[in-house]
């Protein structure tokens, strides 16, 4: 369920125009996407006990009606001025809607054993692939027709939609833990996944490919509507490129999941990015900044990417010693990187178009150096 995913960037065409209307920098406006991420990390965490003590689609109701007020909230701070209390809204709707990538992936592994999870997973990622961009491409359309506040009603609309779709799930829980919101408990279980360098290297590889989303979603807007003169609707109509990368990869990813071993496919996948990258970046520096150079590389960085994506949530979940609360710490991992690099480019004052790929290929050089570790311990193991 790419809730999140949608809530995040759905509005990003309408960007510019609305810090224009709460009188705000560019710089400034992008702290709506840093607080949207932190609050998509930190409402991972608590959705794993919530889960395992009632149940799967409890914690996705509670998610839900948690991302609608926050929605609500959102739409009133715009239409009083108020920039803060709008980012409290985009907080509050990010809590909520962090319950999709957690519980789904909490799902496939109660029901799926690990070739079949690893199959399913490519196939979710799929859903998570194709929803940003076609969530671009309508905020760009609402945006240019209706303004910004139609995307922020489409968003609620969009979560009762899935509140009711949401009744017919089956529960995968196999039980239920009375003891699973007890604080020490929660603690514990915390702390050793996170000391589970096999756990803990394929989350963090997830999170240096959701930088680059991320990263893309928050800086592309005004490189393409402020720099070269782009509307928001035809901004977002170009969004509907990048995806068909991660369609791509989504789809190879499920055709070697039992062919290569994932750590194989994670390496393949960074130096297809890294190369995609590379390109553009040579581009940028020759000073050849428009759509084809802004555009065209992306599909191919994403389809390495998603070829990165899919084997490392795998690869995570199958180390993970409880999957409920490993799905958890696995999204809160995976956000927190990608928050943290965008809250460092909020902070750069009047960024050039090559900080992107430059700090696109320094996250595509860490995920790599992780992997390459990871291949160490497993020979050193075996």
């Amino acid at each position: 369920m790419p809730f999140a995913s949608i809530f995040a960037v759905l509005f990003t065409p309408a960007l510019p125009e609305i810090a224009k209307l709460l009188d705000v920098s560019n710089s400034e406006i992008q702290a709506t996407m840093t607080v949207f991420l932190l609050g998509y990390a930190l409402g991972n965490l608590p959705y794993g006990p919530i889960a395992k003590r009632f149940g799967r689609k409890p914690a996705i109701y509670l998610g839900i009606t948690l991302a609608i007020l926050g929605s609500f909230l959102t739409l009133f701070a715009g239409e009083q001025h108020f920039f803060y209390l709008f980012l409290v809204g985009r907080f509050l709707s990010a809590l909520g809607s962090s319950v999709g990538m957690k519980i789904s992936f909490t799902m496939i592994g109660d029901t799926f054993k690990q070739a079949q999870a690893t199959k399913k997973l490519s196939l979710t990622t799929l859903a998570f692939a194709v929803a940003p961009g076609l969530a671009v491409g309508i905020g760009g359309f609402l945006t240019a027709r209706f303004g910004w506040q139609s995307c922020f009603y489409t968003m609620i609309a969009y979560s009762f939609v899935l509140l009711i779709l949401s009744y017919f799930l089956p529960e995968t829980a196999p039980h239920l833990d009375k003891q699973a919101l007890n604080f020490k408990n929660i603690q514990q279980t915390y702390q050793r996944e996170l000391r589970n360098k096999k756990f803990l290297y394929p989350s963090l590889i997830m999170g240096f490919f959701t930088s680059i989303i991320y990263l893309f979603s928050t800086l592309a807007p005004f490189l393409a509507i402020n720099e070269m003169g782009l509307s928001p609707e035809e901004y977002g109509f170009l969004n509907f490129i990048p995806p068909l990368g991660m369609i791509a990869g989504s789809f190879t990813a499920h055709s070697l999941a039992v062919r290569k071993k994932k750590l194989t496919v994670i390496q393949i996948g960074g130096v297809i990015a890294a190369i995609s990258t590379l390109f553009m970046l040579g581009l940028f520096a020759l000073g050849k900044i428009n759509l084809w150079t802004l555009f065209l590389p992306i599909p191919f960085i994403y389809f390495g990417g998603s070829l990165v994506f899919n084997n490392a949530s795998s690869l995570a979940m199958q180390n993970a010693h409880d999957k409920s609360n490993g799905a958890a710490i696995m999204s809160f991992i995976n956000i927190l990187v990608a928050a943290s690099a965008v809250f460092v480019v909020q902070h750069i004052d009047s960024p050039t178009p090559l900080l992107m790929p430059l700090l696109f290929l320094f996250f595509i050089l860490f995920l790599l150096g992780l992997q390459r570790q990871l291949q160490k311990n497993s020979t050193c193991s075996s």
